[in-house]
């Protein structure tokens, strides 16, 4: 089984407070069928999400090889999607070298970060 090369591509996210960004993603097959991609925002003004950080990153999932331990990960485009995924919920992976796609089984859910601009303090000056 020849496997699947890396190919990515704008989507269509979805962030917790309703508004569309252009995020740059995986286009791979194990992640299409749970993740609620859709096409990219081709309107003017559409903000891109750019890279994620510690402070600042999209909903995604994690799943593991239960016998290698290796890890997959996808970033989760709409809250529903999100929501539908369980601790039931597996995908399958094709791999170099192997004859049949493997089976990877959810190990966590990473939710969104964004921070919140806040009032800051502001200390009295001294003479």
């Amino acid at each position: 089984m020849a496997a699947g090369q890396r190919n990515y591509q704008y989507f269509t996210y979805i962030d917790e407070d309703g508004t569309s960004w252009n995020k740059r993603g995986n286009n791979d097959a194990w992640c299409a069928g749970i993740d609620g991609h859709a096409a990219f925002t081709a309107t003017t003004g559409t903000p891109i999400w750019d890279k994620n950080t510690r402070k600042f990153h999209t909903r995604s999932v994690k799943f593991q090889d239960p016998t290698t331990f290796r890890t997959v990960s996808c970033t989760i485009y709409t809250a529903a999607a999100y929501a539908a995924i369980t601790p039931a919920t597996t995908i399958s992976v094709e791999l170099p070298g192997e004859a049949t796609a493997v089976t990877y089984e959810l190990s966590e859910k990473i939710g969104e970060k964004k921070p919140v601009a806040k009032t800051s303090r502001q200390l009295t000056d001294h003479a």
